[in-house]
Order: C-alpha cells, then sequence, then structure tokens
C-alpha cells in the first residue's frame, strides 16, 4: 500500500509541477520567482517527506567482517 500513494505523488508530481510551472509563468514576474524559489523547495519537502523513516523501520543491517 504504501509503494503505491508513493507512485501516486511521484506521478501527481510529474503532472502536476509542469501544470503550476506554466500557470506561474503566466502571472508575471511575481510568479517567475515563485516558480523558481518556492516550488522546488516545496517539490523538496514533499520529497523528504516521503523518504521518512518511519516507526518499525529496520535499520539498515550492517555484513560481518
Amino acid at each position: 500500500m504504501a509503494f503505491a500513494r508513493a507512485l501516486a505523488a511521484v506521478t501527481a508530481l510529474l503532472v502536476g509541477v509542469p501544470l503550476v510551472i506554466v500557470g506561474l509563468a503566466l502571472v508575471g514576474p511575481v510568479g517567475w520567482i515563485a516558480a523558481a524559489v518556492v516550488l522546488p523547495l516545496a517539490t523538496l519537502g514533499v520529497i523528504l517527506w516521503l523518504g521518512r523513516d518511519r516507526p518499525g523501520d529496520a535499520p539498515p543491517r550492517r555484513e560481518p567482517d
């Protein structure tokens, strides 16, 4: 189920982000700034949120030397 949610989020980003960039570019210079600064930071935040550690995640196994 987690994979399906992650796949849906990635698909929404791949489709939605270009549409938002075009929409912001049509607004004018304020939209350009938002598209160049705010949107990448928001995208990074979503990526980090999806990849965060969750309760029950085991630490990586260490192979013996």
